[in-house]
């Protein structure tokens, strides 16, 4: 990780004053700045960077993007992009009027939309950080029919978000080896499919929503019917979540073929379109000997990837399947741990600003539990993001979690991201043992949770 940087990005005192928000926020775990403030002095300051005009959501997202594109460098990176959006119903009457607020697609829904697209490492799933976040709101209903917004330029449309996100995120890729766009359903838009690039730096996979028409005037999925198939694999399912699916092993089937992607029946600005895309690949992944009353799980996977065998079908699945980060994430943020829909901040600008720090703190806790399957060395050498100090009470935390024999001692490097996790890991209830399971992503955040209140009575001792 790399630490908050404003430099030449605002004055002197706003960046000293964001660094340790930022820090805080990791800290406490928490959305609200009372919890997270040390003194009256402290919350006050906070709030006041949040309403801040000169501290704009642009500054936010932009130190980010900067962070995480000196991370990716040199590195084939998957660019996961979704959509969400916060709700603050239930604190109406306590938000202003006109802030940046407005309607979201719950009955009841006050609040604003956010498409964010984030770099993670394509071996180990490392997350980096966004490479582009869109934050906006609906003012009014548009009270448009289906057959009118589908007679709209792509550019008029917030289904833009998914093509403009790709190209924000391209521009502060350049330094990476090879970028892979990862989209759900909502990105099967056809044009963003007629305009894929076709070099050996950027790649797509995008769940495919519509049974479009190929240049031979077949339907995709039927001609995926057709089609030999390429092999199976074996899945095992966690049944965990909200999962349909029962825990167990089951089979796969994979089946995929190459083929160009008609235009849409012309209509509405679609007859300027390009008649036809270039030659795409469509995997589809179908669960085979599904028994009688259950439900089969079925992916079609539109790529630009290179897909010539079973196991590069295999990749391109498993690179899809790396969502789960994305949706995590905004779990986290909008809900668990964080809670940003129970803030008690007034403004809706404050919000969204906040909203952009705790995506960035969530991905924090994310890069320490993704931490615990990665080599030593394989990725950053250590937390840049912890101060000299907080290292400082690790060291002395760590001596009171060691036991006598070595299996009981921190096996990592001083300083190393896996010897920080160790520790946090041990504070949150993990035994130690390499032996025992991996500790969860509750355990770690219950650590870190533990560390700060420890390091808060830490700093207190040792400044008498």
């Amino acid at each position: 990780m790399l630490s908050v940087n404003y430099d030449g990005l605002l004055e002197k005192r706003l960046v000293k004053r964001g660094k340790q928000l930022s820090q805080s926020l990791l800290g406490a775990l928490s959305s609200s700045i009372q919890r997270i403030s040390t003194s009256r002095a402290e919350q006050i300051g906070f709030y006041r960077f949040l309403n801040n005009d000169n501290v704009s959501e642009n500054i936010l997202i932009e130190e980010q993007r900067q962070r995480c594109s000196q991370l990716s460098a040199q590195k084939t990176v998957l660019c996961i992009s979704d959509t969400t959006e916060t709700n603050f119903f239930h604190h109406l009457n306590r938000l202003k009027k006109g802030t940046g607020l407005g309607y979201t697609a719950a009955p009841k829904g006050i609040g604003f939309l956010a498409h964010v697209c984030i770099a993670v490492d394509a071996k180990t799933y490392f997350p980096y950080g966004i490479t582009d976040l869109k934050l906006w709101h609906r003012l009014a209903k548009t009270g448009r029919t289906n057959e009118q917004t589908y007679k709209l330029p792509i550019s008029e449309k917030e289904s833009n978000k998914w093509i403009e996100g790709c190209k924000r995120s391209n521009e502060i890729l350049t330094n990476a080896s090879s970028v892979i766009h990862i989209h759900d359903r909502e990105g099967d838009i056809y044009e963003q499919l007629m305009d894929l690039p076709q070099d050996d730096i950027t790649f797509y996979i995008i769940r495919s929503n519509f049974n479009r028409t190929t240049d031979k005037d077949y339907r995709l999925y039927q001609q995926l019917e057709h089609s030999t198939p390429t092999g199976t694999y074996n899945l095992e399912l966690s049944g965990e979540g909200n999962s349909k699916h029962q825990k167990g092993l089951v089979t796969m089937e994979v089946r995929m073929i190459k083929t160009k992607i008609k235009r849409p029946r012309e209509r509405g600005v679609t007859k300027d379109l390009k008649p036809f895309t270039e030659e795409i690949t469509l995997i589809e992944t179908r669960q085979i000997n599904v028994k009688q009353g259950e439900e089969g799980i079925c992916w079609r996977l539109l790529t630009t990837c290179s897909v010539n065998t079973l196991e590069d079908a295999c990749q391109v699945i498993e690179w899809y399947t790396v969502r789960w980060i994305i949706e995590e994430l905004f779990r986290v943020v909008k809900k668990e741990n964080l809670d940003i829909e129970a803030s008690e901040l007034e403004s809706g600008w404050a919000l969204r600003k906040l909203f952009i720090l705790l995506i960035d703190t969530a991905i924090k806790l994310f890069q320490l539990y993704i931490c615990r399957d990665i080599e030593e060395g394989e990725t950053l050498e250590s937390i840049a993001s912890f101060s000299p100090d907080e290292f400082k009470c690790l060291e002395k935390v760590q001596a009171g979690l060691e036991g006598k024999t070595e299996k009981q001692k921190n096996p990592y490097k001083q300083h190393s991201t896996q010897w920080v996790l160790w520790i946090l890991a041990r504070l949150g209830g993990w035994k130690g043992y390499q032996s025992q399971r991996k500790p969860g992503m509750t355990t770690i955040i219950n650590g870190l949770d533990r560390f700060y209140t420890l390091f808060n009575g830490w700093v207190l001792n040792n400044s008498e």
